[in-house]
């Protein structure tokens, strides 16, 4: 289930390949004096290991069987194994195989990667990548379309139904120069289905808390070279614990056509979310009755709509010109109730990007030019029951960017990044202004042979302060800072016979940190914190498996903390010191697979003074089985077989706030496979 970071070099014979879909920062030096001499010592060290190296057999099928090509690494296809970034892949057989219902579910079983559901259903999940919140300080992107809001709301994970995803890619890290603004703890790229012979597939399946999904799909491929591909998908259910509910439907059709030197496509999405989250217990509900609603609601209603038109065209020999234009439209509408009151809120966000890109290969050397461009209406409205008040923004972004790619040798790679971006943002009925600019560096390097690679990275982060982080809907104005900082990277790998190893060193500093601090003013507010860290290593073991049986490992030791002003010291609430990701999988007969899981978070401190003490760690242990025969498949996923009674996610204001987890619960599915 879990796939280590592939690290083979670029065949000259032809390989088997993957086909994929796809305040200011002032400009300062990519490297200081020191660090600069201290990466010569190393290139020069390298550059004698390369030239000494046995020469890889090129010819040979270990070689070319295994080679993979991501997008994420470099925003268009290239081989994972001469970029100097750790990238994950989950792969189309252990989607199928996980029996997943959403794609949180999937992630919290991958690198550094933490999920906090408050639900546990998928619908009010907190990602976090090497610490950092995915809502503002990590990108999710859809074949390159970010899902990332220009305000506080987080990203729609249900936005594409687990059955339309062909893999996903995970860049592990810091990702400025090439990735921009939010790129900053790594990035998810959910890469969905595209071209395929002729047929679909039938899904349904029941489980737990009167859980059931349907799901039907089917593409075709004609030999003029137009394709096509037509999805839906549709959920409803209760949650575990009382008046929770859920009732989700999701519609996409893609139509292409390929040709010599290129493909052109079209896609549209829509997906419609209605579900009622309950609030926060304290100690003493939980103990009374962990499964009851507690006395607040959000019953929310989310309406996505997604147009996308992209270009792949190979210009020339050396020349590919890679572009995409898409235009998302989404309303949300979400009626809170509580103890304070009840209150009506109306988001509405319409987002347009264009983000042409020139990739350009010649002989060693390979080179990304291109923009982004964002164009960002979002209109917030609330009501507390005497009359709405809210705001209207409007956020134009633009960046320019290049990577260089240069192989110096066979075994040696480097690689090299910047970029400038710029945003301006109007504030109505305040008649706000204010703009921004970054520039952003990255350098790294690759060395590598038949069975070890070795990669050193740096790359500057910057974000953006979000609208509702500057502005509240009473017109009060923040002046945030940039967001700034560096993140270095050093990582080791080494493929085996029976076993494949990865170690990565990192760690990233950051100023003027953007976050919410309670302790200011009245109710609290938006803040540039004093400078932070987060530093740390994982480990990953995966054991393919000769025979019947196989296995991996991953293990991330994670150190976040201020380390600088009021709370200096301090460990950054949410982020927990270690996550343990294990599995084992054994192949009982030809048609049928069972794969334990075991997943352990430890302890996250709960508020920015440490005072509420730690949420302490946990470990679950899943199950999940699958038999085959002919064109169906039979999936069960069981989790939390000792029906452990856990919390993985909480507040602290001065009380602890509980939202507690599912204790065990079952899916069952049954998918019919067209051919």
């Amino acid at each position: 289930m879990y796939f280590l970071p592939v690290f083979n070099r670029r065949s000259q014979t032809p390989g088997r390949r993957i086909q994929l879909s796809r305040s200011q920062i002032k400009p300062r030096r990519v490297l200081r004096p020191q660090t600069a001499a201290s990466l010569s010592l190393l290139l020069s060290i390298l550059t004698v290991f390369a030239t000494m190296a046995e020469p890889v057999d090129t010819n040979s099928s270990a070689t070319t069987d295994n080679e993979v090509i991501v997008v994420t690494a470099t925003r268009s296809p290239y081989y994972i194994g001469e970029v100097a970034n750790q990238v994950n892949v989950i792969d189309a057989k252990t989607i199928a195989g996980s029996g997943a219902q959403n794609v949180a579910e999937l992630l919290r079983h991958y690198g550094s990667v933490q999920v906090r559901d408050s639900q546990g259903n998928g619908r009010d999940t907190r990602l976090t990548l090497r610490g950092y919140s995915a809502a503002a300080n990590a990108l999710i992107l859809v074949d390159g379309r970010k899902l990332n809001n220009s305000d506080l709301g987080g990203q729609d994970l249900t936005a594409v139904a687990m059955s339309d995803i062909a893999h996903i890619e995970i860049l592990n890290g810091g990702a400025g120069a090439l990735f921009g603004d939010q790129a900053i703890g790594g990035v998810v790229n959910i890469i969905t289905h595209r071209r395929g012979d002729a047929g679909g597939s039938l899904m349904v399946g029941r489980g737990s808390y009167d859980n059931e999904t349907y799901s039907a799909n089917y593409h075709g491929d004609h030999a003029s070279g137009w394709y096509y591909r037509i999805n839906s998908a549709l959920e409803r259910g209760d949650g575990y614990r009382d008046e929770a509910r859920v009732n989700y439907e999701s519609y996409s059709i893609v139509g292409g056509f390929a040709y010599d030197s290129g493909d052109v496509s079209v896609e549209a999405r829509q997906s419609d979310n209605e579900y009622l989250l309950t609030g926060a217990l304290s100690v003493a509900d939980v103990v009374a009755d962990r499964r009851q609603a507690g006395t607040s609601f959000n019953d929310y209603a989310s309406d996505n709509r997604t147009a996308r038109l992209s270009i792949d065209h190979q210009i020339n020999e050396v020349t590919r010109l890679i572009a995409a234009y898409s235009d998302r439209d989404e309303d949300v509408v979400i009626d809170a109730s509580s103890s304070f009151g009840n209150t009506t809120t109306l988001q509405s966000r319409r987002v347009k990007t264009f983000d042409p890109r020139l990739v350009i290969e010649l002989d060693k050397w390979r080179l990304t030019l291109g923009t982004d461009i964002e164009r960002v209406e979002y209109d917030f409205t609330i009501d507390f029951g005497f009359g709405p008040s809210g705001s209207a923004h409007e956020n134009r972004k633009s960046a320019q960017y290049l990577q260089v790619l240069y192989r110096l040798t066979d075994a040696l790679s480097l690689q090299g990044g910047l970029r400038h971006a710029r945003l301006k943002t109007e504030v109505s009925p305040f008649d706000i202004e204010y703009r921004q600019q970054a520039t952003a560096h990255q350098a790294g390097l690759v060395w590598q042979d038949a069975h070890w690679r070795l990669y050193l990275n740096r790359d500057e982060t910057f974000r953006f302060p979000l609208a509702d982080e500057t502005v509240d809907f009473f017109g009060n104005v923040a002046r945030l800072d940039l967001q700034r900082g560096v993140a270095w990277e050093l990582g080791i790998e080494r493929r085996g016979l029976h076993l494949d190893s990865a170690l990565s060193l990192f760690q990233q500093d950051n100023r003027d940190e953007i976050g919410f601090d309670p302790a200011l003013g009245f109710f609290g507010a938006n803040t540039n914190f004093d400078d932070t860290r987060r530093r740390g290593a994982t480990l990953s073991l995966n054991w393919p498996g000769a025979g019947r049986w196989s296995g991996g490992l991953i293990y991330t030791y994670l150190d976040a903390e201020f380390v600088d002003g009021a709370y200096d010291n301090n460990r950054i609430p949410g982020v927990a010191r270690e996550l343990a990701k294990g599995h084992i999988s054994i192949s009982v007969s030809p048609h049928s697979r069972i794969t334990g899981e075991m997943l352990y978070t430890g302890p996250q401190a709960l508020d920015l003074a440490n005072n509420g003490g730690d949420l302490g760690g946990y470990t679950i242990a899943n199950l999940v089985g699958t038999y085959t025969w002919g064109d169906w498949q039979l999936t069960a996923r069981l989790n939390n077989i000792t029906a452990k009674e856990y919390v993985e996610f909480a507040t602290f204001f001065g009380t602890r706030a509980l939202y507690p987890s599912p204790e065990r619960n079952l899916m069952v599915s049954l998918t019919y496979r067209l051919e």
